[in-house]
């Protein structure tokens, strides 16, 4: 592959994360603000623009999962001059957040296409069940991406990779994810969520002129 080919993929695909996280704020914080932690709200709104949720679910989730994984590739590439257990850890935590997006968007997805295919007096009890299910994978929480932020960012500053502010600014972002995990911190998702929209921006411009400069 062309180094050109290596730095539009790379750099395409962290402006794509950027613009999924930016798909996902718009819905909750304009179009329905709430959301994403008020069941009976989110029912209504499924119910009356399902088709439209569902799509919102398949941008934030599947395209996500699918550019990050492209993003992920491109950085391990980029880290396998040297191989090390941490560079193997940036791996392994990258694609588990590429493979649990997955699964979250896909779960969420047939479930709902299942809730609208219901008769109407079922519906009500079943989105519970499902509500509970989406949350208790996570639905929200940012952790995942938190752990794979955070280390990769370390080893990034480890090696003294440029530019530096970019490392830290992502160290900072990745713990703030990682601090979703505690039940009592996850306003800080959205804290992560914004913050992630730079990174990623600023990733990509990165990776572009890193590729132009034949250090990619």
């Amino acid at each position: 592959m062309s180094v050109f080919n290596k730095f539009y993929k790379a750099s395409f695909a962290s402006l794509c994360c950027a613009a999924c996280f930016v798909v996902g704020f718009i819905m909750i914080f304009w179009i329905q603000p709430g959301i994403n932690l008020n069941p009976h709200q989110r029912l209504a709104f499924i119910l009356s623009h399902g088709r439209f949720f569902q799509l919102w679910y398949f941008i934030i989730f599947i395209v996500f999962a699918s550019c990050l994984m492209m993003l992920c590739r491109a950085i391990n590439h980029w880290l396998s001059e040297r191989i090390t257990f941490s560079t193997q850890l940036v791996a392994v935590f990258g694609f588990i957040w590429s493979a649990y997006c997955f699964s979250i968007g896909l779960i969420a997805l047939f479930t709902i296409e299942y809730l609208l295919l219901l008769p109407a007096e079922q519906q009500t009890e079943v989105w519970f069940v499902i509500f509970a299910i989406q949350m208790g994978l996570g639905d929200g929480i940012e952790w995942v991406g938190g752990i794979w932020l955070t280390v990769l960012s370390w080893v990034m500053i480890q090696r003294k990779v440029s530019p530096k502010a970019l490392h830290i600014f992502g160290l900072l972002v990745g713990i703030t994810g990682c601090l979703t995990l505690h039940p009592s911190l996850q306003d800080a998702g959205a804290i992560f969520g914004l913050s992630q929209i730079v990174w990623f921006v600023w990733m990509g411009f990165t990776l572009r002129a890193k590729s132009k400069l034949g250090s990619y």
